[in-house]
């Protein structure tokens, strides 16, 4: 049978144009011819969709639709390949075709090319699309019309070259990766700005290191500095804890170590005159401000250096021993081979006679107010007096040969200690003496020379001549030995107990800072140094030579000076004032008298580097630079000393 396909037609009903009443079927009419005529009857038809005319890929199965009439050579079918086929590629009908009721179909060709009809044509357009569209079907440019409208998605613009023209309306909410260097216009509120960010009508807290180089004016009287502030007439604090700075202009130092700090003026074409360098001297080691080369400090200060030492209306005699109260004005003396006890109301110019009997007078030590005295005498009891010196009774009565004594600032607490014997120790005020002593290798015939104690009595210390020097921190309960091995002659200890100075009779100085744990040479010539004195914190010393001069030291024995207005004299004691403004030494022979001197003014510049000024705990000074390499004190607290 010789059959094919004549024409190929697809037809779609025109009569439903909504793309809803469509399905994926569509209709098929076609003219068959059957050995050359057309051809009349029932026909099986078998339909399959190819990606090629000839040979290629069956894209579906085979449809087949069974006794189709045929008239006069034309017939009409229905058929359904389902969706997602028919994407815009080119497909080719392959169609077979038999009599109805026959075995086998026979393959007309060509195969015929599927093409649209226009209905298909009609459905191209976006406005009868049903489902997604595919990005990469659009192209060119959709008119400003088509995209106008409210979308209430999430819309990405993730192209960094998208640009904004025009007025936009909204809250702004979740933008990020914003430039501010685009603001051109508008304010931005004060209440959107960082906390960082300083406004000009409202109360600013600058917590960061801040420099205003301009002309900067703070008008209103309210304003508040908190923190430090450098430059001219704005000094700032800067905390010190070594020993030793440079200092900058206008700087404040505060000086917190334990041990002397030197503070060296600033020098340079950067200091300009009304420059301020300040210090305050918070630690115990006490300060000194030194000049540089051809610098000075002018002005009126305290110093040992032009000070006078007056012999006193005393009588002559072997005087042995002094004490003096906290302000200077109440001492007392002793001679080592004549009866009584001497006082002094007027800082050491004028002496009279107590009621004390005894004789040989080795030590004595008053209370703060200098109302409470103890004496102890060799070979004697000791004395006591709680009205400075008017009646005196004994309240040791072994009599014994006691060679020194310390008390207390309030003076219920009292040390003594026998030249070749015990140390004994009151709390009381006399009334029962113990010995103490224990931890300390054969104290019972130790040849004891000195002892002092602190203000409240709990510090301890107790010299040996031939051995070390012994030192208590708990009222004599525990004591331990920490100097060398020397010939120590007199021992003094700062009201808090931590620091000490002794002295050893043919050879030097020594000085502790941690209560007698350890100690340092100082820095003064071999000599046989006999006797010592210190201020109440012990900044200040002065030291007595036996057949020599009195030297003083302004820092804790750091540096010392002999004193040019001190004579050369065998000085067997010392005592000082608690400042130090008021000292009394005793000469030991035959025809020896009382001396008495204070703190004279240093009128003249503290000129190079020889001279400095210097302070204890508690003092501060301010210097101002006033220029020709000269500084002058414009404020200061506590008593400035020059050297």
């Amino acid at each position: 049978m010789n059959r094919c396909i004549q024409c190929l037609v697809l037809l779609l009903s025109l009569a439903a144009l909504k793309v809803s009443a469509q399905g994926t079927a569509f209709n098929y009419q076609g003219r068959l011819n059957d050995t050359g005529s057309p051809a009349s009857g029932t026909y099986d038809f078998r339909f399959t969709v190819y990606d090629a005319v000839t040979n290629g890929t069956a894209d579906t199965l085979p449809i087949t639709n069974s006794a189709v009439a045929v008239s006069s050579g034309q017939f009409s079918v229905t058929l359904d390949f389902g969706a997602g086929l028919f994407t815009g590629n080119n497909y080719w009908l392959d169609i077979g075709v038999r009599t109805n009721g026959s075995t086998n179909f026979i393959s007309l060709f060509p195969r015929q090319p599927i093409r649209p009809v226009p209905y298909a044509i009609f459905a191209t357009g976006a406005s009868n699309l049903i489902g997604t569209l595919a990005a990469t079907q659009i192209t060119g440019t959709l008119p400003s019309a088509q995209i106008s409208g409210t979308y209430s998605g999430a819309v990405n613009f993730v192209n960094n070259t998208n640009t904004f023209s025009g007025t936009y309306t909204g809250n702004g909410a979740a933008l990020t990766n914003l430039n501010a260097t685009q603001l051109t216009t508008g304010t931005v509120a004060d209440a959107r700005l960082s906390s960082n960010v300083a406004l000009l009508n409202a109360s600013q807290t600058f917590t960061g290191n801040n420099n205003f180089n301009g002309g900067n004016n703070f008008t209103n009287r309210a304003n508040n500095f908190t923190g430090s502030f450098f430059g001219n007439g704005l000094v700032g604090w800067v905390v010190i804890t070594n020993t030793a700075v440079t200092a900058l202009a206008d700087t404040g130092y505060l000086l917190t170590s334990s041990l002397f700090t030197t503070v060296t003026l600033p020098t340079g074409t950067n200091l300009l005159v009304g420059d301020i360098v300040r210090v305050s001297g918070a630690g115990a080691g006490g300060w000194r401000v030194g000049q540089g080369t051809n610098q000075s400090i002018i002005g009126n200060f305290v110093s040992y250096k032009n000070s006078v030492w007056t012999a006193s209306s005393a009588s002559s005699g072997t005087w042995n021993c002094l004490a003096s109260s906290a302000d200077g004005a109440v001492m007392y003396a002793g001679m080592k081979s004549t009866s009584g006890i001497f006082s002094s109301t007027d800082y050491g110019h004028t002496w009279s006679a107590t009621a004390a009997t005894g004789t040989g007078w080795y030590g004595l030590a008053c209370s703060a107010d200098g109302n409470k005295v103890y004496g102890v005498p060799s070979g004697g009891n000791i004395q006591y007096s709680t009205n400075a010196g008017l009646t005196w009774s004994s309240v040791a009565n072994s009599k014994l040969s006691w060679v020194a004594v310390a008390c207390s600032a309030d003076g219920s607490k009292a040390f003594a200690a026998v030249k070749v014997g015990a140390l004994y120790l009151t709390t009381n005020s006399g009334a029962v003496w113990n010995i103490v002593g224990t931890g300390i290798p054969n104290s019972g015939i130790a040849n004891w020379s000195s002892v002092a104690a602190s203000a409240d009595g709990t510090h301890l210390a107790a010299a040996i001549s031939g051995n070390t020097i012994y030192t208590s921190t708990n009222t004599g309960a525990n004591w331990s030995g920490g100097a060398p091995v020397a010939f120590w002659s007199d021992v003094v200890m700062s009201s808090d107990g931590l620091k000490l100075a002794a002295t050893i009779n043919n050879n030097s100085i020594y000085t502790s800072t941690n209560s007698g744990t350890t100690w340092s040479n100082a820095a003064v010539p071999i000599a046989a140094w006999s006797c010592l004195a210190a201020s109440a914190d012990c900044t200040r010393l002065v030291a007595g030579i036996s057949n020599g001069v009195i030297y003083a030291s302004l820092n804790f024995g750091a540096t010392w000076s002999p004193l040019v207005g001190a004579p050369s004299k065998p000085w067997s004691a010392l005592t000082s004032s608690a400042n130090g403004d008021h000292l009394v030494g005793a000469v030991n022979a035959s025809s020896g008298n009382l001396y008495y001197s204070g703190s004279a003014a240093q009128i003249t510049s503290l000129t190079g580097t020889n001279g400095f000024l210097t302070g204890s705990q508690g003092s501060a000074v301010e210097l101002q630079y006033i220029g020709n390499n000269q500084f002058m004190p414009v404020s200061a607290v506590g008593t400035l000393w020059a050297n």
